[in-house]
């Protein structure tokens, strides 16, 4: 299995795992745990194959997932702001 492939798989296998709660909370705990867990390289990985636009293979809760996973590893301004202080 291809790199790119394993990851798409675990991620589908994580929202699966959350699939008694609703949709948004179930894909805030598949964010939480890709945040904690998953090494940088697996995240821009993964990050990298939704921004590409193409079919990415991912289930609706792992997509939302990892869309939250994009917006909670940009830097905000205040935390720019923040830094150069």
């Amino acid at each position: 299995m291809k790199t790119l492939d394993h990851l798409v798989h675990m991620v589908n296998q994580i929202a699966r795992n959350f699939g008694t709660l609703e949709r948004d909370a179930a894909a805030e705990a598949v964010a939480g745990h890709i945040l904690l867990y998953w090494d940088p390289r697996m995240k821009r990985r993964i990050t990298a194959h939704m921004v590409d636009g193409a079919e990415t293979g991912l289930s609706d809760v792992a997509a939302l997932a990892i869309d939250i996973v994009m917006q909670k590893s940009q830097p905000s301004a205040t935390d720019s702001v923040a830094a150069e202080s």
